[in-house]
């Protein structure tokens, strides 16, 4: 074989042994939720034997799925549609005033970028209850909106800054309004750090332990990741159900995935080469 070939070769088989690396854990997840108890137990990483349907409808009934899902959804949602839209037009007014003041607020909002979560943490949650937003859903939007701002503006502003000038000039002399012409001129020129933005943000809030675990007390209110709890105990911990619920999770995500994979492969492409 020539050394291209051979380098070819082994990048490839690189590759499938990094593919077989991290697919284990889904191949880990996928046959603990469709065990019995025991086989889980006693042979973890064997093929099953018989195939445990109804571990998938104990964990439906015991998350009880429909509310949870439905609490998720709406907080993932909510939050990402707002992050879009409040801070789209935020960053545009940004960029196109000549207030000083105005301008400056860039930097302020990008200085939220170097602080780290674990130290805004308590304050966050002593904010919340003071304000009277624990364990509410309207509250934890809220929260995850301002959370997710510097990270939205630096990304708006690195789009926008790449608009060409003379489409806004164009636009003001046939006497367009600021607003008509974000939504009409830039919005649809936006669409990739758009989708960047909904595919990182979806991926962030609908997968987050840590925040909902302090802010949303109450049962009625809690999201998928916070409902694995109901499995555990001191003396047992049902694995094949946790790993059953895992998937259930999972669904709507690589159903969403699925259904729109190539505006998510286009609008990751298009950030990192913009960014």
């Amino acid at each position: 074989m020539s050394p291209q070939k051979i380098r070819r070769a082994t990048g490839e088989l690189l590759m499938i042994a990094f593919t077989c690396v991290f697919l284990f854990p889904f191949y880990i997840m996928i046959i603990f939720a469709v065990k019995t108890p025991a086989q889980a137990l006693m042979d973890p990483l064997s093929f099953p034997t018989s195939f445990e349907i109804t571990n998938f409808v104990k964990a439906w009934q015991m998350t009880d799925f429909p509310r949870t899902l439905s609490n998720t959804f709406i907080i993932t949602v909510t939050s990402v549609f707002l992050i879009v839209v409040v801070t789209g037009m935020g960053t545009f007014v940004m960029h196109r005033t000549r207030n000083r003041f105005v301008r400056s607020l860039y930097y302020f909002f990008i200085a939220g970028l170097m602080i780290p979560f674990y130290l805004s943490l308590s304050p966050s949650v002593k904010l919340m209850k003071d304000i009277g937003f624990m364990d509410s859903i309207p509250g934890i939007c809220i929260s995850y909106v301002g959370r997710n701002i510097p990270f939205a503006v630096f990304l708006f502003m690195g789009f926008i800054r790449s608009v060409p000038g003379e489409l806004a000039e164009s636009a003001v002399m046939d006497g367009c309004s600021p607003y008509r012409m974000y939504w009409g001129i830039y919005f649809p020129l936006l669409k990739h750090v758009i989708s960047t933005l909904v595919i990182l943000d979806t991926m962030a809030i609908w997968n987050d332990f840590l925040y909902p675990l302090l802010i949303l007390q109450t049962k009625r209110h809690q999201t998928l990741t916070l409902v694995q709890y109901v499995f555990r105990s001191e003396a047992n911990t049902q694995w094949n159900l946790i790993f059953a619920s895992y998937l259930l999770s999972m669904m709507p995500l690589l159903l969403v995935y699925f259904a729109l994979q190539k505006n998510i492969v286009e609008g990751i492409a298009a950030g990192a080469v913009k960014g």
